[in-house]
C-alpha cells in the first residue's frame, strides 16, 4: 500500500522570497530591453566607447538631425550597429577616413537593414546605396574618392529625399549651420 503525501504548503516567507526572486528576473529583463532602447542611443554608443556626434543632412526637402558615433577606422568592424536590436530614425554611424580616398563599408553583422550614403571631403554627398540587407556580406564601395560615409536605418533616404548633390554639416567637412 502506497501512502500519498501531499506537497508541503509553503510558508508565507517562502512565499514572498519567490515573488522578490520572480520581479528581479523582470527587473532585470527589463532593464536590458532599456538599455536596447532607440532613446537611449547616447548610452549605446558611450557603452562602446565610440566618439559621437550631430550631423545634419540637408536635402531639398529640409534640414535633419542625426547623432551619429564616428567609426574613424572603416577597416575594422565596428561595434556602434553590430549586436543591436533597436535604432532609432535619427541616428546612424558615420565612418570616416584620414585621406580622401575610395571607402568601403559592409552590412555584415548588423541584424537590420541600412542605407548608405557617401559623403565626399567638403560634405557633399557622392553616391546613395539604399536598403542594403541585414546580414548582407557584400561590399559597398564609394565610385569616387570620399572622406566618409553614413549608415543609417533603411528608409532614412526614401524618407529624408536624400541624394547626391545633398549636403552634410559637420565640423569634419568645414561645414556648419
Amino acid at each position: 500500500m502506497t501512502t500519498n503525501k501531499a506537497a508541503p504548503t509553503p510558508t508565507r516567507r517562502q512565499v514572498l522570497r519567490g515573488i522578490a526572486r520572480a520581479s528581479g528576473l523582470i527587473l532585470t529583463l527589463g532593464t536590458a530591453r532599456a538599455a536596447e532602447d532607440p532613446r537611449n542611443a547616447p548610452q549605446q554608443f558611450h557603452r562602446y566607447g565610440i566618439d559621437q556626434e550631430t550631423v545634419t543632412i540637408v536635402t531639398t526637402t529640409g534640414h535633419y538631425d542625426f547623432l551619429v558615433a564616428v567609426i574613424s577606422n572603416p577597416g575594422t568592424p565596428d561595434s556602434g550597429f553590430m549586436s543591436r536590436r533597436a535604432v532609432s530614425p535619427d541616428e546612424g554611424l558615420l565612418y570616416t577616413a584620414q585621406t580622401v580616398g575610395p571607402l568601403a563599408v559592409s552590412n555584415r553583422g548588423v541584424p537590420f537593414p541600412t542605407d548608405l550614403l557617401f559623403i565626399s571631403a567638403d560634405g557633399r554627398v557622392t553616391q546613395v546605396r539604399a536598403s542594403i540587407m541585414a546580414n548582407d556580406n557584400r561590399v559597398f564601395s564609394s565610385n569616387m574618392p570620399v572622406k566618409a560615409a553614413l549608415q543609417v536605418i533603411a528608409g532614412t533616404v526614401m524618407r529624408i529625399s536624400a541624394r547626391p548633390g545633398d549636403y552634410v554639416l559637420s565640423p569634419l567637412f568645414g561645414r556648419t549651420l
